[in-house]
């Protein structure tokens, strides 16, 4: 198993140097979490070389997949980057691609019941603008789990009504803040005020009291968490909520 306790926070920077190969030639894969080798709960990055091929498999409780770049295709169509496809339990398929294509997939994470074929390409997303600052892009909602993109233009807090029943965060691009350190920055931005030297000690207390995540970091929150989290600007997140119960641990 990787990383399947759910009951604790979690935080991973990107590292290229843990793309691990695959079963099939020109696949790597970049593991999250997981529970077996080959089947039952993942979470990864999936990165294909171009004109690389994965052989049919079936999804026993489903795949979804962000397409993070290039194009991603299967018999059902082409994926371009920014597309969200949702395969539900029971559903197979082969996957290629010609050009190479990063991806964002989880396996086996389905509920029995949540059985819609679903594909979100970028010329149909529809984004809503609310008054906090930032962008939302529904992906998709069932049985109290929720799945989007924000978008924050200028930068902003990470809303608060997200953390209920567990939160999961992918860093799209952007840079993501988590920590004390966020709440004197931000201070400092709204009431500019002299500021004295900062000393070696100082520095070094910041650095352990803040966090800071770039594109394709990944943070996984069990319910109950208050994490205090900054979005720099431009920063775009994927997003879910709602999927981490309390009995869901090693």
């Amino acid at each position: 198993m990787l990383n399947m306790n759910f009951s604790q926070s979690l935080s991973l920077n990107y590292d290229a140097s843990r793309w691990q190969p695959s079963p099939a030639a020109g696949v790597w894969r970049y593991p999250l979490e997981r529970q077996q080798a080959e089947s039952g709960h993942v979470t990864s990055l999936v990165r294909f070389e171009p004109d690389a091929h994965f052989p049919e498999h079936l999804h026993p409780m489903g795949e979804e997949f962000w397409v993070l770049e290039g194009t991603f295709s299967d018999e059902h169509g082409d994926y371009p980057a920014g597309s969200y496809v949702r395969n539900p339990p029971g559903s197979r398929h082969g996957s290629f691609t010609r050009e190479g294509c990063v991806i964002f997939v989880k396996l086996n994470q389905f509920d029995e019941d949540d059985d819609v074929w679903l594909k979100v390409l970028p010329e149909q997303r529809l984004w809503i603008t609310g008054g906090q600052g930032y962008r939302r892009l529904p992906l998709h909602h069932h049985g109290g789990v929720h799945t989007s993109v924000l978008h924050f233009p200028d930068g902003g807090a990470f809303p608060l009504c997200c953390y209920r029943q567990g939160l999961e965060i992918l860093v799209l691009e952007g840079e993501l803040l988590e920590g004390e350190l966020l709440e004197r920055e931000l201070s400092v931005i709204q009431e500019p005020v002299k500021q004295e030297p900062v000393t070696q000690e100082q520095a070094g207390e910041a650095s352990r009291e803040a966090a800071h995540y770039p594109g394709l970091s990944w943070l996984r929150f069990p319910p109950g968490s208050r994490p205090r989290l900054q979005a720099g600007p431009g920063t775009r997140l994927w997003v879910r909520t709602g999927h981490l119960g309390a009995n869901r641990a090693e």
